[in-house]
C-alpha cells in the first residue's frame, strides 16, 4: 500500500523565497570562511592537566573527560537558526582533535589564513593556545606516536607515512560508521543511562574495574554529558527568548528551550524534537572523535512515524518539513574537516561527507519510500550544498518509475545528488558478505558510497586506502618504488626481463600485492588497538546495537558486524597497464619489457607512436573486451579474498571497495608513468 500522500511530489511550490529563512541560512553558509575553534582541545587539555587520574582505567578518563567537554561547551544558538548547538564556536569551524593529527597543523598556524588553497580563519589569542598550551601536552600522547613507540615503529606505518603505498587513516579518524540513531528516535538517552545502570546492578560487587563494569560506568559518564549540554542549551535557549524583542522570535526560542530541557534524555514526541535530538547526540560524537563520514543512516524512515503523526494532528505542514529538514542539513554543515596544507594539495575538495540515505526497500523487501523521502529530496534540491551526501536507494522491481524521475530530476537540478544506489545489486552483495537478510534490507551510506546496515556495523569504511598502482610499481621494480630510490621495501623479486610470459609478471604482481595487503592489515590492527588503549568510544558505543548488551565497546568487537573497510584506488590504471603488458610485450612482442620499463621511467619520452598506439587499444577496463574483464576479475578476486583473510583487531574482517573519488587526484600526483601510456 502507497504511503504517498503528496499531491506534487516534487513539492514544487516550496522554494527560497517561500521559506526566505532557509535562503538566509545557506547565503550565511556560502560567504562564511573556516574558522579554527579551539575550544575542544583546550577543554581536552585542561582536563587531561587538572582533573585526570593516571590511575584509573582508561575508559573511565575518557569517559570524564568527554562528559567535561559537554559541560562546559559554549551553549550557542545562531540567530534565525531553528536548531540549538553547534560543533564549534565558529559559524563555520574546523575542529582540532589532539589526540589525533591536530598537531600536523602547527608548523602552519601562522601561516593558515593566508594560504592559498581553502585557507582558515585563526586569531592570535587562538594560536598561543595551540601553540603554549594544547599541543605540547600531547606530542607524546597520540594514536600515531604511541603506536610509533608501541610497536617500534613498525614497517606498516613507514610505509603509510611515506603516503604513496597505503594510508591507514586510524591514526586520524575512525568515524566512518553511521550511530544508531534509532535508540535516540525510540527510546531516548535516559533509557539507556537506566540500561547500563542495570547491567551495573546486575554484576553486583564484583570487583571495582571489572571490564564491563568500567565500561557501563563509563558510558553513563559519556551519555551523562549529552544531557548535560542539552540543558545547558535549554537555560541559554529561555535567557535569549527573555531577552528577544521581536515576538516571532522569541516563539522560537522558548520552543527550543522547551525541546532541549526535553530531549535527548526523553524519547522525542514530534518531528522538530526528534531532529533536535538527533543533531545534539551528533554534536556530541563529534567531541570524542574526528568528523570525517559520521553518517546518520535512513532518516526518511526513522522519522516518518514522527512526521505522520504530526501531520495527521495538524501540528506539521510538508512546507515547514521541508524548512526543518534544511535547517537540519545546514547545521550539519557548520563545520569543515582540519586538513594541514600538504593535504589540501594532494586530496582536498572532500567535505565532512556526512551520509544520508532515503527511499529503498524496508527490511521486509516493501517500497520503503515515503513523503518524508520526498521533503528531504526537496531539501536537497533548494540548498545544493556539500553535506550532508545525500544518497537514494532504488529498487527497480519495487519502487515506482515516478520516484526513479524525481531521484533523475534531483540530481540535474543539483548537478552532483542525490548518488543513486541499485537495491537489488547492493542487497546481493551485502547477503553475501554475513549480513542477515532483514539488515542486508536495511542497508544505508557511509560517507561516500559504502553500504553497511546503520546503529549494528562498526565498521570504519575507510579504513584503509591502498593505491594499487604502487603493487604494479613494486613489480616492476623488484620491490622498490621510484620514490624511495634504493629502498627495499616489498619483497626482492626477479627482474621483469627474466619473465618468460604473463603468468609470470601477474604472478610477481600478486607476490607484491600480498605484501601490501598484509602490511596494510597489520599496520591497521596495530592502530586500532592503539586507540583502544588510548582512545575508547563510550559514547559511540551506547549508540549501537550490542555493546550495551554485551558489555564491551565497539573497539572491542561490541557491536553485531565488526568490519575494517579498505578502499582500493586505481583500479583502472593498473588493469590497463596489465593489458598493456600482456599485449605489447608478450603477445605482439612489440616492445621488449626492459624497454617498456625503461620507457616509463623516462615518462614516455621519445616514444609517442607506442603510447598512442597502447591508449587506443580496445584491451580496456570498462570495455566488453574479454581479456580485460578477465584480468580485472583477477585482481578483485585476488583482492577480496587476500583481504577478507586477514582479521582485524575486533575479531572481524576486512571488506574491499573500490573509490575513484577525491583520492585518484592525489596518488595520481605521487605516480610515476604507466605501462598503460599515463
Amino acid at each position: 500500500m502507497s504511503t504517498i500522500t503528496l499531491p506534487d511530489i516534487g513539492l514544487a511550490e516550496v522554494t527560497l523565497e517561500t521559506l526566505p529563512r532557509l535562503g538566509r541560512l545557506r547565503e550565511r553558509h556560502f560567504s562564511t570562511t573556516p574558522a579554527v575553534c579551539v575550544e575542544l582541545p583546550r577543554l581536552m587539555t585542561e582536563h587531561l592537566r587538572q582533573l585526570e587520574d593516571e590511575a584509573e582505567p582508561v575508559e573511565l578518563r575518557v569517559a570524564k573527560r568527554l562528559r567535561y567537554v559537554l559541560q562546559h561547551k559554549t551553549p550557542l544558538i545562531p540567530d534565525d537558526d531553528l536548531f540549538a548547538g553547534s560543533t564549534t564556536t565558529k559559524s563555520k569551524g574546523v575542529v582540532i582533535y589532539p589526540q589525533f593529527m591536530g598537531q600536523s597543523l602547527w608548523p602552519e598556524l601562522e601561516t593558515l589564513s593566508r594560504r592559498a588553497k581553502n585557507p582558515y580563519h585563526i586569531s592570535r589569542e587562538e594560536i598561543d593556545v595551540l601553540d603554549v598550551e594544547v599541543f605540547p601536552h600531547w606530542m607524546e600522547r597520540t594514536v600515531q606516536e604511541v603506536c610509533r613507540k608501541e610497536f617500534d615503529f613498525p614497517l606498516g606505518q613507514r610505509m603509510t607515512e611515506r603516503l604513496f603505498f597505503f594510508l591507514a587513516t586510524k591514526a586520524h579518524v575512525i568515524s566512518h560508521t553511521i550511530p544508531g540513531y534509532e535508540r535516540v528516535v525510540e527510546q531516548g538517552l535516559g533509557a539507556l543511562i537506566d540500561q547500563a545502570r542495570e547491567q551495573l546492578t546486575e554484576r553486583g560487587t564484583g570487583p571495582v574495574y571489572d571490564a564491563p563494569k568500567v565500561f557501563y560506568k563509563a558510558v553513563v559518564l559519556a551519555l551523562e554529558g549529552v544531557l548535560a549540554y542539552g540543558e545547558n542549551l535549554s537555560r541559554h535557549a529561555g535567557k535569549l527568548a527573555a531577552q528577544e524583542g521581536d515576538p516571532q522570535r522569541k516563539k522560537e526560542l522558548d520552543e527550543l528551550a522547551r525541546i532541549c530541557a526535553r530531549v535527548p534524555r526523553e524519547r522525542p514526541q514530534g518531528f522538530y524534537e526528534a531532529l533536535q535530538a538527533i543533531w545534539l547526540c551528533h554534536v556530541s560524537l563529534h567531541q570524542e572523535n574526528n568528523n570525517i563520514a559520521l553518517s546518520l543512516g535512513r532518516l526518511d524512515q526513522m522519522l516518518y512515524p514522527l512526521y505522520k503523526q504530526d501531520i495527521e494532528q495538524g501540528l506539521l505542514t510538508p512546507e515547514r518539513a521541508v524548512e526543518l529538514v534544511g535547517c537540519f542539513f545546514l547545521k550539519l554543515v557548520d563545520h569543515v574537516p582540519m586538513s594541514p596544507e600538504t593535504a589540501e594539495e594532494l586530496f582536498g575538495g572532500s567535505g565532512s561527507n556526512q551520509a544520508v540515505t532515503v527511499g529503498g526497500v524496508d527490511p521486509a523487501g516493501r517500497d520503503a519510500v515515503n513523503d518524508l523521502t520526498y521533503v528531504m529530496l526537496r531539501a536537497t534540491e533548494l540548498l545544493r550544498i556539500r553535506d550532508p551526501n545525500v544518497n537514494a536507494r532504488y529498487h527497480p522491481e519495487v519502487n515506482s518509475r515516478d520516484y526513479l524521475e524525481r531521484l533523475c530530476g534531483v540530481n540535474v537540478t543539483t548537478g552532483a545528488t542525490p548518488c543513486l544506489h541499485n537495491d537489488v545489486e547492493v542487497i546481493r552483495t551485502l547477503t553475501k558478505r554475513d549480513y542477515r537478510k532483514e539488515d542486508a534490507y536495511d542497508y544505508a551510506i557511509v560517507g561516500c558510497v559504502e553500504p553497511v546496515r546503520g546503529g549494528k556495523t562498526f565498521g570504519h569504511s575507510g579504513a584503509i586506502l591502498l593505491n594499487l598502482t604502487s603493487a604494479l610499481e613494486l613489480a616492476l621494480f623488484e620491490g622498490k618504488h621510484r620514490l624511495t630510490g634504493d629502498e627495499q621495501f616489498g619483497p626482492s623479486t626477479p627482474p621483469v626481463d627474466q619473465l618468460d610470459g604473463f603468468d609470470g609478471f601477474m604472478g610477481l604482481f600478486e607476490q607484491q600485492l600480498q605484501f601490501l595487503i598484509e602490511q596494510s592489515a597489520a599496520i591497521n590492527n596495530m592502530f586500532g588497538e592503539t586507540h583502544r588503549r588510548l582512545h575508547p568510544l563510550p559514547l559511540m558505543s551506547a549508540f549501537n546495537d550490542g555493546p550495551l548488551e554485551k558489555g564491551k565497546g565497539v573497539l572491542s568487537g561490541g557491536a553485531t558486524y565488526n568490519t575494517s573497510g579498505v578502499a582500493i584506488i586505481g583500479l583502472a590504471e593498473v588493469v590497463d597497464s596489465l593489458c598493456a603488458i600482456r599485449e605489447f610485450v608478450f603477445e605482439k612482442g612489440q616492445v621488449t619489457f626492459a624497454s617498456l620499463r625503461r620507457v616509463i621511467e623516462q615518462n614516455w619520452e621519445g616514444e609517442e607512436a607506442l603510447r598512442q598506439q597502447i591508449i587506443h587499444s580496445p584491451a580496456k577496463f570498462g570495455t566488453e573486451n574479454d581479456i580485460a574483464g578477465r584480468i580485472a576479475e583477477r585482481v578483485i578476486e585476488f583482492l577480496d579474498t587476500r583481504y577478507r583473510a586477514q582479521q582485524n583487531y575486533k575479531g572481524g574482517h576486512y571488506t574491499v571497495g573500490y573509490w575513484t573519488m577525491t583520492t585518484h587526484a592525489g596518488w595520481g600526483v605521487l605516480t610515476g608513468a604507466l605501462p598503460s601510456g599515463r
